[in-house]
C-alpha cells in the first residue's frame, strides 16, 4: 500500500516565513545595507570643489571693499611666551577669517590707522619702540587687547588707569576661574579648578565702568573691558592665552573688541570608537564578570555594545569606528591572516555601526604606531617600524580584511594608534591607501611630543587634518573646558572613546561599566543640551565641511544698522557662523538667525552674499 505525504498549509507558511527571514538576514549580510545607511562619497578633491564654487566679489571689489575690518598683533619674537601667544591669535585670527597683520616689535612704526584692533601679545608696554600712539588709538574708536599680565613696570603706571584699574598690587599666582560671563559661549558661571587653571596674574581693583568676563578664585580679575573715549581696552590678567586649548577663551576675548562680530564655525558634533570593531580579548575578565555574569565576547555584545548604541540613538549621534585587525606585536611583513572569529566580529559590529548611521575606518593591522622613531615607540612600548615599506604592507593588510566582509565599502578615516604618528608613518599610509582622505589625531598639544598634533585644515596633499579634542567615559574637568573652547572658537564637538577602559584597572579606577555608562552619557547630554544646534556627523561627513569651511573666503561690511556678508569660493550648501551682538536682529536675507546664548547667534548663510539688520541693543 502507498502511503502519501502531504505538507499542510501551516507548514508551507512556516517555510514561506523561514525563506523570507533567510533572505533578510542575506540581505543585511550583503553590500546592499551600505548603499541604505552607508553614505560613501560626502569628500570631494579640492580641485573639483573649487569647480563648484561662486564668487560674490571680483579681485577688484575685494580690494576696495569699505569698512572691511583688520587686526593687527604685536609681538616680540625675543619672548617665548609672546611667540606663543601671537600663535595662537594667528591660528585663531585665520580660523574667524578676520583679515589680521603679524608684526615683530622691533620693527613696529606706530601706524594704526587701518586696524580696527590691535593685540599685545608681550606683557610690558615697554616693549614697543613707541607707546604714545595707544591713548589717542583708542580714545578715538579703536580697540587693545592685552593677552598677558600686565607687568608692573613705569610703561603700565602711564596708562592703567584708562584701562579700568584703579589699584595695583603685586604679582601672584591665581588659580581656578569663574566665568562671569557667557564669553565662552553657553558657559557663563562655569567654575574651573585650581587643578586645572593657574595663572601668573596681577593684584587689581578695577573701577565701575569695567565689564569683568572671568575672575579666579582668589577674586582677582582675569578678563575684563573697559571703555575709553570712544574704543574700549581689553585686558587679560594671566598667562593662559600661552596655552592651546584655551584658544576658546582668546577668541571670546577678541569678540569683545568691537560692538559687532562675525566669524565662521564648522558647526559639527563628531564621536569616535578607537580600536573598534577589533578581536574581542579571549575568556573573562574578573571585574566584569562579578558584575555581569559574562564572559569579555559577550559582555561586549550583550551589555557595553547595545549600551553605546542606545546612548548614541537618544542624542543623534553618529559613530565613526576605526578598525584594529590584531593585537600582535609584528612590524615586518608578512602580516598574518585573520581567523574567522575576527571577520565575524568585524562584519557584526560594522554592520550594526553602518545601520546605525555611522562609518568605519582604519586604526591599524595591529596597535603599534605609524612611526619609524625609536624615541616614540619605545615611550609606549611598542616596537619600531624599519621602513615606510613594512607600515605601508600593514595598511593594505588592514584594508584588505576589512573589504572582506564589506566589499564596496571606501575606507576613508585613519586615527593613528595612541594618536602617533610620524612624517614616516604619513607617508607610508598615502603609499598604500589611495582613498585616505581624513586623518583625525589629537588638537591638544603634547608637552612629550609623542602625538601627531593637528589643526582643523585641509594640507596641501589634499589630506583633512581633523582632531579630536576630548576623550574618554568618565568625569573629566578638562573635558570640560577642552570642549568650551572649541565649541567658541570653531563651533566643533569631537570625543573618542575605547572599548576596552572597562578592562583596564588605570583606566577604569575603582568604576564598574553601569557608573562609566553613566558618566559618559551624562557629559554627552550636558553637551548636546548646551549645543542643541551642533550637527552629528561621520568623520567623513565633517570632512567634506571642513573642505567647504577652508575654501570659503567671506567679507563682511558692517554698517551702522547691518552686516553685509559676500562669500568667494562659496559652494551650494549652508555655511555656519558665530555672530556676537547686543543689537536686535531686525531682518535675513539669505540666511536663517537663530538665538544660542545671550546676545550671540548661529547665522545659517545659503547664498554667496547675505544680509543682517540690527537694531538697538537687544532685550
Amino acid at each position: 500500500m502507498k502511503s502519501s505525504f502531504k505538507l499542510s498549509t501551516q507548514v508551507y507558511v512556516m517555510l514561506a516565513f523561514m525563506l523570507v527571514m533567510a533572505l533578510g538576514i542575506q540581505a543585511t549580510r550583503s553590500d546592499a545595507i551600505l548603499q541604505l545607511k552607508g553614505a560613501q562619497n560626502h569628500v570631494s578633491n579640492l580641485s573639483q570643489l573649487k569647480q563648484d564654487e561662486t564668487n560674490a566679489l571680483t579681485a577688484a571689489q575685494v580690494t576696495t571693499l569699505p569698512q572691511e575690518r583688520r587686526m593687527l598683533v604685536l609681538f616680540d619674537d625675543t619672548d617665548p611666551a609672546s611667540t606663543k601667544i601671537r600663535n595662537n591669535a594667528d591660528h585663531m585670527l585665520t580660523y574667524m577669517k578676520i583679515n589680521h597683520d603679524l608684526v615683530n616689535v622691533s620693527t613696529f612704526s606706530g601706524e594704526t590707522s587701518k586696524y580696527s584692533g590691535v593685540i599685545l601679545t608681550m606683557s610690558s608696554l615697554g616693549k614697543l619702540p613707541d607707546n604714545r600712539w595707544i591713548d589717542s588709538y583708542v580714545h578715538n574708536g579703536g580697540s587693545l587687547l592685552l593677552t598677558s599680565m600686565p607687568q608692573l613696570d613705569q610703561d603700565l603706571y602711564q596708562y592703567y588707569r584708562k584701562m579700568g584699574i584703579i589699584e595695583l598690587g603685586g604679582y601672584l599666582t591665581s588659580t581656578g576661574l569663574e566665568l562671569t560671563s557667557n564669553v565662552l559661549l553657553n558657559d557663563k558661571n562655569a567654575h574651573y579648578s585650581a587643578a586645572l587653571i593657574q595663572n601668573g596674574s596681577v593684584r587689581v581693583r578695577l573701577g565701575k565702568d569695567s565689564i569683568v568676563h572671568a575672575v579666579s578664585d582668589e577674586h582677582v580679575p582675569l578678563l575684563w573691558e573697559t571703555p575709553y573715549g570712544k574704543g574700549r581696552f581689553v585686558v587679560f590678567n594671566g598667562s593662559m592665552f600661552q596655552e592651546k586649548t584655551s584658544r576658546g577663551l582668546l577668541s571670546g576675548a577678541m569678540t569683545l573688541m568691537n560692538r559687532d562680530v562675525i566669524y565662521p564655525v564648522l558647526n559639527v558634533a563628531l564621536m569616535y570608537i578607537d580600536d573598534f570593531p577589533a578581536p574581542i580579548p579571549a575568556g573573562t575578565n574578573d571585574k566584569v564578570y562579578k558584575e555581569y555574569h559574562r564572559n569579555t565576547v559577550r559582555f561586549y555584545k550583550d551589555i557595553w555594545w547595545p549600551d553605546m548604541l542606545k546612548i548614541m540613538a537618544e542624542h543623534n549621534f553618529k559613530l565613526t569606528g576605526v578598525v584594529i585587525q590584531t593585537y600582535n606585536n609584528q612590524v615586518k611583513p608578512p602580516f598574518g591572516q585573520y581567523t574567522d572569529a575576527d571577520s565575524l566580529n568585524l562584519t557584526l559590529f560594522g554592520r550594526e555601526l553602518i545601520k546605525q548611521g555611522g562609518e568605519i575606518g582604519i586604526h591599524g593591522y595591529n596597535h603599534q604606531s605609524l612611526t619609524t622613531q625609536s624615541r616614540i615607540s619605545d615611550s609606549f612600548g611598542y616596537n619600531v617600524w624599519p621602513d615606510q615599506k613594512s607600515m605601508a604592507d600593514s595598511i593594505a593588510t588592514v584594508a584588505s580584511f576589512i573589504h572582506q566582509s564589506f566589499s564596496n565599502y571606501k575606507l576613508t578615516t585613519y586615527v593613528p594608534p595612541s594618536n602617533a604618528l610620524d612624517q614616516d608613518g604619513r607617508e607610508a599610509l598615502k603609499r598604500a591607501w589611495p582613498d585616505l582622505k581624513t586623518i583625525s589625531s589629537v588638537y591638544s598639544e603634547d608637552p612629550e611630543n609623542r602625538s601627531y598634533v593637528q589643526e582643523f585644515e585641509v594640507s596641501a596633499d589634499g589630506i583633512a587634518e581633523l582632531p579630536r579634542i576630548s576623550s574618554g567615559f568618565m568625569t573629566d574637568e578638562f573635558n570640560d573646558w577642552a570642549t568650551a573652547n572649541a565649541m567658541t572658537s570653531l563651533g566643533v564637538f569631537s570625543h573618542f572613546v575605547h572599548p576596552d577602559d572597562i578592562l583596564d584597572p588605570d583606566r577604569s579606577h575603582a568604576y564598574n561599566w553601569e557608573q562609566m555608562r553613566d558618566m559618559f552619557d551624562k557629559f554627552i547630554d550636558q553637551s548636546t543640551a548646551r549645543y542643541p544646534w551642533l550637527r552629528p556627523m561621520t568623520a567623513s561627513e565633517a570632512t567634506a565641511e571642513l573642505q567647504r569651511y577652508q575654501v570659503s573666503e567671506p567679507h563682511f561690511v558692517y554698517g551702522s544698522n547691518e552686516i553685509d556678508g559676500y562669500i568667494n569660493h562659496y559652494t551650494a550648501g549652508s555655511l555656519y557662523y558665530v555672530l556676537r551682538t547686543d543689537r536686535k536682529i531686525t531682518s535675513q536675507t539669505n540666511c536663517r538667525v537663530t538665538r544660542i546664548d545671550d546676545e550671540s547667534y548661529l547665522v545659517e548663510v545659503n547664498a554667496d552674499t547675505f544680509k543682517l539688520g540690527l537694531g538697538g541693543n537687544a532685550q
